[in-house]
């Protein structure tokens, strides 16, 4: 344990020097910052000022094999060195537009307003669609216009939207075949910079394109939906709402096809090892679950896969 209390300025030189390990200190050390030795910590004699960084996410199908992923991110910190970059997704299955929808629309509001958020399942790259960059409810989108904003607009509101027709915000060179690279990101990176989306784009005077969604049906004491997405776990992740769920029930019984799974589980862990179980994911959607296990694998389910849930009420 440190026996001494060491209350003199010191330069940062001095203090590497001085320091031993098995010492209870913790060192932060700058070239930039004057520092004072207590017992247990240096604290800064001054800080620095707090900036905000401004923050660009990406979605792709791009995996993470290959350099696309990285080839963007360069392409950004050039334009904007300060930027905080997160990689939300890029395990989209190729080409599964819709799919991309729903993680999309999962991903964003666990980030602040005004962040840009970048998306690539773009089958038609190097066609006649349309690049967009749209302000929804305050986050900052960037993306083909193919239905990747689909499962977002159904629920938030289109503040503005402009078409991508200003090669001025893009690379010198276009790749045909990618897009992300050459047009996306710099123009993501810019709009990061403080432009108005006004300058990146001509006004949009058509509806963004939106995909058709599985639909709900509701009963009284019944709503059935689909499966639309499967996450790593093999979790079966419908498009039923846990709004769309009684808050309390007598009984409660899901079925997948003709198995059917009663009770509505709480957290993964309540459910029986091995046992296929129900509960409302972190997406705010009803879950088909198997602990220790993929139910994916349990019940070969497809995407599209028809959930119906039945209910009886509490009796008064």
């Amino acid at each position: 344990m440190c026996q001494k209390r060491c209350t003199r300025k010191r330069s940062n030189k001095q203090l590497e020097q001085n320091v031993r390990p098995g010492d209870c200190w913790r060192r932060e050390l700058s070239n930039r910052f004057k520092f004072e030795c207590t017992r247990y910590t240096y604290r800064a004699m001054s800080s620095p000022p707090l900036t905000h960084r401004p923050c660009i996410t990406f979605l792709t199908d791009f995996g993470t094999r290959d350099t696309y992923v990285g080839q963007m991110k360069g392409v950004a910190i050039g334009i904007n060195p300060n930027l905080h970059l997160v990689d939300l997704s890029h395990e989209i299955p190729p080409q599964q537009v819709l799919r991309g929808a729903y993680a999309w629309n999962d991903g964003i509001d666990a980030f602040p307003k005004g962040t840009v958020h970048v998306g690539v399942v773009d089958p038609g790259v190097g066609s006649d669609r349309r690049l967009i960059a749209a302000e929804i409810e305050g986050q900052r989108f960037v993306c083909p216009d193919n239905g990747l904003l689909s499962v977002i607009l159904e629920r938030s509101t289109l503040q503005r939207a402009v078409v991508l027709d200003q090669p001025r915000w893009w690379r010198s060179i276009v790749s045909s075949t990618f897009h992300g690279r050459d047009i996306l990101t710099p123009v993501a990176a810019a709009w990061s910079l403080g432009h108005d989306i006004r300058e990146l784009g001509s006004t949009l005077t058509t509806p963004i394109v939106t995909l058709p969604l599985p639909r709900k049906s509701k009963g009284r004491n019944s709503v059935s939906g689909q499966v639309v997405e499967i996450d790593h776990f093999g979790n079966l992740i419908t498009n039923i709402d846990a709004s769309d769920l009684p808050k309390t029930f007598a009984s409660f019984k899901v079925e997948i096809g003709s198995f059917p799974i009663l009770g509505l589980t709480h957290c993964y862990a309540e459910g029986d090892p091995g046992e296929p179980m129900t509960l409302v994911g972190s997406a705010g959607r009803l879950e088909i679950a198997v602990r220790d296990g993929s139910a994916a694998e349990e019940f070969q389910s497809p995407l599209g896969q028809r959930i119906t849930v039945r209910w009886t009420e509490v009796a008064q």
